[in-house]
């Protein structure tokens, strides 16, 4: 039995979300900048799963419907939908308890057996009742509401119940999550029982001790005595009596009061959370959520509940090895985890396909990722399976969902298949675009294999490249340390226009990367060297399904070969041999172009920071640099 998962969740029309479909796994990532819309997709979940059926005042506002140049009022236009998925990745992989409560609401696959959940939440503006109503309904597998049974209220109160939601924000205070009425610490301890007769014998302790106490400084037993005088004004039948407490009443004031105290290394004090560093009370709250969940939600939720965590931010305040170190806790925290982050030193170690790209774009906000599969929503119909059966497994047919599925790049002949099946019927022109449009997706496709060599290889670099505007792949380190000296001088610093600079060589191969900034919808540009090896980089990017047009407007190269011979090239030999000459090589002053390159090639790194150096601080001398790297510098201004 795994944890029951949400698979997917679209959302329309959502804050700066005007259409998003976000595949979601075990445990997803969104990266993206401040106001990109992470914080929407997390706020959209849980919306969609902690609210009750048909209930008002929902959190939905008019501030929560998207709005743009064509949509200035909230009231007027489409509602916001926001639609959650659940699937079985193989058939009764769900709690059995799970299928006996909602086997109203489930979709089965008549032929894979899986099961799957589709429920929308929509709202929009009611003139009559003058405000925005929520509306919760579940879905058939064509997306229409379900009637009769599948509609009742009760649906939505179980599936709740087995799908719990909990929002950590990125300011985590431990005042309020460690607090008698907080969402976990205080659940928590009202679930501690303690025996009768020790709870009696507690309290006959703390009596005898808070008496002692009093009676220890005649000034308390005096305050107590006149606190007693509250009985004179709210006067009743049987005179009151007011008492001094120094000690709780009851073993609850103890248990309410209880606090976590922890100490660092050595011989540092136990201290409260509450006086430590903040990235101490964050990670504090993270693990009381996992204490939480393994100790009493099954009490609370169901025996079978999966918890759901969104989760702001859980880096905040930690220092860069520790927030490497974080993703593994993580990860391991129990039920589907949807994280937000700004560091990239936690997501060095984050797996490419758990990674979702936020963007803010003119339309609103974007999702990119690096998914497995590539989904189209058509009918089935009995052609289809021919195709199915002779694809060896590259397409299949989900009616759990009524969705084509390519797990691969769908070759020419197999997408004209498709178009053909689809040929006749009133709505072919809008299932041709669908296929089109899976078609088109499924070219960025990048494979387990390929990713496993970035995982290998770029793991140093990962957090950078993910955090840039724009990419630009160069072969080696030498060609890093020049391009970003070349572009300091020419007044276009890459560091402060998010421009990451990869240098391939050293990360992977090239086309590993073209790919994956097309399918994560980065800029990018190459420079490579004019020899055989570099025009085999190209080669292989072409071979990806890029068109001559696109690599020609991406792709620039040295036309005398490689780096040292296009410097040779460009007449930079004084400047070249006085760098030789500074490294304590005075024979470099008197040699020959052929002589000069092989010198050069033997340091590559070394003169290269040299005169990347010297190309910073001198414009002059930026503009006599290679024209391609200038070409491809320039270019990356106005790159889309």
């Amino acid at each position: 039995m795994r944890d029951v998962l949400i698979k997917r969740i679209r959302i329309s029309n959502f804050r700066s979300i005007q259409q998003a479909d976000i595949e979601l796994g075990p445990v997803t990532v969104l990266i993206g900048t401040n106001n990109a819309g992470k914080s929407a997709i997390l706020e959209a979940i849980r919306i969609a799963l902690t609210r009750r059926w048909g209930q008002r005042g929902t959190g939905f506002t008019e501030y929560d419907v998207h709005l743009c140049d064509g949509r200035p009022d909230p009231k007027i236009g489409d509602p916001v939908v926001i639609e959650v998925e659940l699937q079985e990745e193989v058939a009764s992989e769900w709690p059995e308890d799970l299928h006996g409560e909602l086997e109203d609401i489930i979709q089965l696959d008549p032929v894979a057996g899986r099961a799957s959940i589709i429920m929308r939440v929509s709202c929009s503006w009611d003139a009559a009742e003058e405000s925005f109503v929520p509306r919760w309904e579940f879905l058939n597998v064509n997306r229409n509401p379900l009637v009769g049974r599948g509609a009742r209220a009760v649906n939505l109160q179980e599936f709740f119940q087995f799908l719990p939601v909990f929002y950590l924000e990125a300011l985590r205070d431990v005042a309020d999550e460690f607090s008698p009425r907080s969402q976990f610490w205080g659940k928590l301890l009202r679930t501690v029982q303690i025996p009768e007769i020790l709870e009696q014998k507690s309290k006959r302790i703390f009596d005898l001790l808070n008496r002692r106490l009093l009676d220890a400084d005649p000034l308390l037993a005096n305050l107590a005595t006149g606190l007693s005088h509250i009985s004179r004004v709210a006067a009743t039948d049987a005179p009151g009596q007011a008492d001094l407490r120094l000690l709780p009443l009851n073993t609850w004031d103890i248990l309410s009061k209880a606090e976590v105290i922890y100490k660092t290394e050595g011989r540092k004090p136990w201290l409260p959370l509450a006086r430590h560093g903040q990235g101490v009370q964050s990670l504090s709250v993270m693990f009381l959520f996992k204490a939480f969940v393994e100790l009493i939600l099954s009490d609370l939720y169901r025996p079978e509940s999966s918890a759901v965590l969104a989760l702001e931010e859980p880096e905040t305040h930690l220092h860069p090895q520790a927030a490497r170190s974080l993703w593994r806790h993580i990860s391991e925290l129990p039920g589907q985890k949807i994280v937000t982050t700004h560091s990239p030193y936690f997501l060095q170690h984050v797996p490419f396909r758990d990674i979702r790209v936020v963007r803010i774009e003119v339309d609103g906000t974007t999702v990119s990722s690096l998914p497995r599969q590539f989904r189209a929503q058509v009918p089935h119909i009995l052609a289809l399976d021919a195709i199915v059966d002779a694809s060896g497994g590259l397409i299949s047919y989900d009616r759990g969902l009524n969705e084509l599925v390519l797990s691969g790049p769908l070759p020419q002949n197999q997408y004209q298949q498709l178009i053909v099946a689809y040929n006749g019927r009133p709505d072919t022109t809008a299932l041709h675009a669908a296929l089109r449009r899976v078609s088109d997706a499924s070219k960025e496709f990048v494979s387990d294999a390929e990713l496993d060599q970035l995982e290998t290889f770029a793991r140093r670099i990962r957090g950078e490249i993910f955090f840039a505007r724009r990419w630009l792949l160069v072969e080696g380190q030498s060609d890093y340390h020049l391009v970003h000296g070349i572009a300091k001088g020419l007044d276009y610093d890459l560091d402060e226009h998010g421009v990451a600079v990869i240098d391939f060589q050293n990360c992977g191969n090239p086309e590993i990367f073209a790919v994956l900034a097309r399918a994560l919808d980065y800029p990018w540009l190459i420079v490579v060297d004019g020899d055989a090896a570099g025009q085999g980089y190209l080669a292989k990017i072409a071979g990806r399904s890029f068109s001559q047009p696109e690599m020609t407007r991406r792709a620039f190269s040295l036309p005398a070969g490689h780096l040292e011979q296009q410097l040779v090239a460009d007449g930079l030999q004084a400047e070249l041999k006085a760098i030789l000459v500074s490294f304590g090589n005075t024979a470099a002053a008197n040699l020959d172009d052929a002589a000069l390159i092989t010198t050069l090639k033997k340091d590559k790194s070394g003169y290269a920071a040299v005169l990347a150096k010297q190309c910073a601080e001198n414009p002059a001398l930026a503009q006599r640099m290679p024209a391609p790297f200038r070409n491809a510098i320039l270019s990356l201004r106005g790159l889309t």
